[in-house]
């Protein structure tokens, strides 16, 4: 039996359980000793988690790939007629900004939620913070791929949950070509840092998985997740 965590895999989940447990942590704290000035403190992190997720990052990368549209295409294009430089979002409304850590104190929080005598399986539910068991046998594994920023430029981050399985087995192409083992990877996310093949200004990468037990890859390969990376 497989015991799923608490805290959802997808940041569009992440989001909705975290409104949830926004809701209902001013009800149920204090019954399991979190002061209000804590529960405040929470629900400011809990918004800045949020608004980076769903507004600020996604409107960054958008903002990315426009300047890098637009830079091949002074650089490269041959339309006569001058255009302006794109202009990046412009937000409002904008939270408080907190200190890193949101999801360590969170999780910090519920642990000691979970530890008060006063702490209920009932309370448990209401906030969302009990694992939920799970006989669903996940025959393919499940995974996403993203491009991201890193310090050292673009690279691609791949999700997984390993459902009780030891890992994952990784195989990529890169603009058709052919498949080729990428890496064993037991702890997620895996980071896909290689860089773009000589003379290529962009790539099309592809990612297929399958289980990895015991030293041994086994099972269906799972769907194909393409990502473009380019500079």
């Amino acid at each position: 039996m497989y015991i799923n965590s608490f805290f959802p895999i997808t940041e569009a989940d992440q989001a909705i359980w975290l409104s949830h447990y926004a809701l209902r942590l001013p009800l149920m704290g204090p019954i399991c000793g979190i002061s209000p000035e804590e529960i405040s403190s929470t629900l400011e992190d809990i918004t800045c988690h949020i608004w980076l997720m769903q507004t600020w990052h996604p409107a960054i990368r958008r903002d990315a790939k426009k300047a890098t549209s637009f830079k091949k295409h002074i650089i490269e294009g041959d339309h006569s007629d001058i255009e302006p430089y794109p202009l990046p979002s412009v937000f409002t409304d904008i939270p408080k900004i907190v200190i890193p850590g949101i999801k360590k104190r969170l999780l910090n929080q519920i642990a000691r939620i979970k530890i008060n005598p006063s702490y209920t399986e009932t309370i448990g539910h209401d906030l969302g913070i009990i694992a939920i068991a799970s006989n669903v046998e996940h025959l393919i594994p499940e995974f996403t791929a993203r491009v991201e920023q890193s310090s050292n430029g673009n690279r691609v981050r791949i999700d997984f949950n390993k459902y009780g399985h030891d890992g994952i087995l990784i195989e990529s192409r890169i603009n058709n070509g052919d498949w080729v083992f990428l890496a064993i990877d037991t702890v997620k996310p895996y980071y896909d840092e290689r860089p773009l093949a000589t003379g290529n200004s962009y790539e099309t990468r592809e990612y297929r998985v399958r289980w990895w037990d015991k030293s041994i890859a086994h099972g269906e390969w799972s769907a194909v997740e393409r990502v473009v990376l380019g500079t």
